[in-house]
């Protein structure tokens, strides 16, 4: 099951890496030769890649692999929560990543950012088990939001205003899906979270920190996999600027997410791969011609 890797992250994109790519070019394929070695034995009854591109490449080295959709698309759904109106402000997803302190660490560069631009923004900060409430409350506090009531209907479970600038910030654990629906733009310090909203039709931009995970180079290989629908900005400024641009010009928001819904793909892909381990590798002894 290869969801990790396609062959969109040196086949096309924004940016370069020389070495990398021409590595990648040579081969013609993101796989390895000892990986299509694995996977082009016999008892090797299945190889689902994550899009067409990539298992072209690797039909090429004579791996039968399949593509039968990209399984980060499913269960996305949308719930009933519905947010109130912003009261004129501009709707920004952050996602700040789960591992901590890395996601602490990023979650103060994201908000030191947003607090540079110039028009009111509510921030809904989705987020997973981790980091904590406690813990992201510290940061905010420090930066000079304060608490505020929490709006009905939202789906968050805390709500905090900046004391001197337009913005708003709601907490929702596990709103990421409906949360990408509602909002302009996202910026983000993440992996799979950034690719699904991406792939939900949400423009992006990330800031790379000093890691260990979300690095400048990983924001690269990500952004060249999203098409540019995630862009990458190296500090501060370039992201304030970029929010800014991206809020303006509704055209460019619209382009950049259908780039991110065609490189990520529709839902549905984890019950086809369900259907093909079925169909491969659970059918009956002897069905194949084999026992």
């Amino acid at each position: 099951m290869g969801t990790p890797k396609s062959d969109y992250t040196w086949r096309s994109g924004p940016g370069h890496q020389l070495f990398a790519d021409a590595y990648h070019r040579l081969k013609g394929s993101e796989w390895d030769p000892w990986e299509w070695a694995l996977m082009g034995q016999r008892r090797c009854r299945l190889v689902a890649v994550r899009d067409q591109l990539t298992a072209r490449g690797l039909r090429r080295h004579g791996v039968r692999a399949l593509a039968p959709g990209n399984p980060m698309m499913d269960g996305l759904g949308a719930s009933a929560d519905t947010l109130p109106p912003s009261g004129g402000a501009r709707r920004v997803l952050l996602l700040m990543g789960s591992r901590s302190p890395e996601a602490i660490g990023n979650l103060q560069r994201l908000i030191e950012a947003l607090l540079r631009c110039r028009q009111p923004l509510e921030v809904l900060a989705a987020t997973g088990g981790q980091p904590g409430e406690e813990a992201i409350a510290a940061i905010l506090e420090r930066l000079g939001l304060e608490r505020s009531p929490l709006p009905n209907g939202s789906g968050a479970v805390a709500a905090w205003r900046h004391h001197q600038r337009p913005l708003r910030l709601l907490l929702g654990p596990g709103k990421l899906a409906d949360w990408a629906r509602a909002a302009d733009l996202a910026v983000a310090t993440a992996g799979t979270a950034t690719e699904q909203v991406v792939g939900l039709g949400c423009p992006a931009l990330s800031l790379p920190g000093p890691g260990p995970q979300f690095k400048a180079p990983f924001a690269r290989r990500q952004s060249r996999l999203l098409g540019g629908a995630v862009r990458v900005c190296m500090n501060a400024a370039e992201l304030a600027e970029g929010v800014e641009h991206l809020l303006a010009d509704g055209a460019l928001r619209e382009r950049l997410g259908a780039i991110g819904r065609r490189r990520m793909g529709p839902p549905g892909g984890s019950a086809r791969i369900a259907a093909a381990i079925e169909r491969e590798l659970l059918r009956a002894p002897g069905q194949d011609g084999t026992s």
